[in-house]
């Protein structure tokens, strides 16, 4: 994953992270988040119209984020 501050990975490393769980996912299946203290809000595809775009995942709870 991406070894910077900034929380964010490419589609290439998103698609290696999660595409073997999504493929093998049942519907029955429960995905948690976080520590199963996080709920989804919305996926948001933020584009641009053209070039790679950015998809942000937001989340109902606000965390702050410890460097360490």
């Amino acid at each position: 994953m991406n070894e910077t501050n900034i929380k964010k990975m490419s589609g290439a490393e998103f698609k290696q992270f999660f595409g073997p769980l999504l493929r093998d996912l049942q519907d029955n299946d429960e995905v948690t988040f976080g520590a199963g203290d996080l709920s989804l809000y919305r996926p948001k595809d933020r584009g641009p119209a053209e070039g790679p775009r950015v998809v942000q995942i937001e989340f109902n709870e606000v965390y702050t984020v410890i460097p360490g």
